[in-house]
């Protein structure tokens, strides 16, 4: 089995093109067909279909994917612990998550991580639906998610903290003179809130309950950045995360209130098997359970 037409293969899925992983990863056209046409010939099954349109999976190609994405995984596993056993650090960490909480949070845990792991890559991919990152993580794309914890995860966690949920607006807002601001009050007002192809935010939807059914936002948004650019600029009020609104202020003319019920997320590291991650996976957890970022 050769393992690097197998990487080739991944690669292709993920760029959506053999042009494109030509371009990732330094090899020509020609080449990277011809490795594609000798690993179907060997397992004697086709994986990709190629159309003027693109590339797509056959239903075979579907079926193993995720065996294959698995099989690279625990490739890079094996060559880390090689190394370490040879007294060397290496490894590369895939990290899904936020634009925001990339942001606010993954920029200071790198800073502080580098230092002492600087053989360690780090690749942070960002998305603004948990939904896509879930889907990452279970495929194996990403070795770490960072997210809200859902009642329905089935992940083993790191680092999961609280982050209640505040109102934004400009700092000359009315709203700026209250200690604490009524949810209800919140809606009265032009309200925008952040909302991916998934729906309204799945923690957002909690104080859904604390106001009447027809109050319903008129303004959206999938960036959490816009969200707050319009509170600066058209006077909107918004209900964010703690941990965004603190990054919000120091760049924004904008401040934040504590509202009048308690709702928040648990923000926190997710991988599917901690028994099973990478060395340098390892090292990356440790730092956020140590909390020194």
């Amino acid at each position: 089995m050769d393992m690097v037409k197998y990487e080739i293969f991944l690669d292709i899925i993920e760029r959506g093109s053999y042009s494109k992983a030509c371009e990732d990863l330094g090899y020509s056209l020609s080449g990277i067909s011809k490795m594609m046409k000798s690993m179907e010939e060997e397992i004697d099954i086709p994986l990709i279909t190629r159309t003027n349109k693109g590339i797509s999976l056959t239903p075979d190609g579907e079926k193993v994917l995720p065996l294959i994405r698995q099989l690279i995984n625990y490739k890079e596993v094996i060559e880390e612990e090689f190394a370490l056993i040879r007294g060397v650090e290496t490894g590369k960490i895939r990290i899904g998550c936020f634009p925001t909480v990339s942001f606010a949070w993954i920029s200071s845990l790198i800073a502080m991580f580098k230092d002492n792991h600087p053989n360690i890559a780090i690749e942070v991919i960002e998305e603004n639906g948990i939904k896509n990152l879930e889907q990452w993580l279970n495929q194996g794309i990403i070795d770490i998610g960072v997210f809200s914890k859902q009642p329905y995860h089935n992940y083993d966690w790191a680092g999961v903290r609280e982050d209640r949920y505040v109102a934004l607006f400009h700092k000359e807002h009315r709203l700026a003179s209250l200690e604490q601001v009524p949810v209800k009050q919140l809606f009265d007002e032009d309200l925008v809130l952040f909302k991916s192809h998934e729906g309204i935010d799945q923690d957002v939807v909690k104080v859904m309950e604390y106001v009447e059914m027809d109050k319903v936002p008129k303004y959206t948004s999938n960036s959490d950045f816009t969200v707050i650019r319009l509170t600066e600029q058209l006077g909107f009020v918004a209900l964010i995360p703690e941990l965004i609104a603190k990054i919000a202020v120091n760049f924004f003319d904008v401040t934040y209130r504590p509202i009048d019920v308690n709702v928040s997320r648990e923000l926190g590291f997710a991988v599917r098997d901690v028994k099973r991650v990478s060395p340098a996976v390892r090292q990356l957890l440790k730092y956020v359970k140590e909390e020194k970022f």
